[in-house]
């Protein structure tokens, strides 16, 4: 299942652009909505708009777009699987082995060995997005919900 959210451009790249996005698509149609504590973390530290870099797909390119378009974007939902599989799965994976590999010592080493393979996680997981190994986890561009009617030119400074 794919999360679709509606925006407004407010910036073009020659691959991308940028929306702005009112939070609203995963929390409003989760199940979990009322008893979820991300709903309530993210109410509170930030504001109810996002601003998302979307990349070009095969149905809207970033040069059929104008600032101020309305523009429905979307994230795959077997992106959203397999990053919470590597964000959750992996770190914790990692933390029960190192875990495991102190089991015949004292409570306090196995705890601090899961921590440090939670970390060893984390950081692993840092370290191969930075590299690009991880693929892209971009939304993007599905279609032109509202064109601007007033659109905004581009132009290169002269030099």
């Amino acid at each position: 299942m794919d999360i679709i959210e509606a925006g407004r451009v407010v910036a073009i790249e020659k691959t991308g652009v940028w929306v702005e996005t009112i939070r609203s698509s995963a929390c409003g149609s989760c199940a979990a909505r009322s008893g979820c504590g991300h709903r309530t973390l993210a109410g509170v530290l930030t504001s109810d708009k996002g601003l998302v870099r979307a990349r070009d797909s095969e149905q809207l390119k970033a040069s059929a777009c104008s600032i101020d378009d309305r523009v429905e974007i979307a994230i795959r939902g077997s992106t959203l699987t397999r990053g919470a599989l590597l964000l959750y799965g992996g770190p914790l994976g990692l933390g029960a082995l190192f875990a495991l590999s102190q089991a015949e010592k004292s409570d306090l080493q196995v705890a601090v060995a899961f921590f440090l393979g939670l970390m060893a996680g984390f950081f692993t997981l840092r370290w191969l997005d930075a590299r690009g190994k991880l693929g892209t986890t971009e939304p993007s561009l599905e279609r032109l919900l509202e064109p601007n009617s007033d659109p905004v030119t581009l132009v290169e400074p002269a030099q």
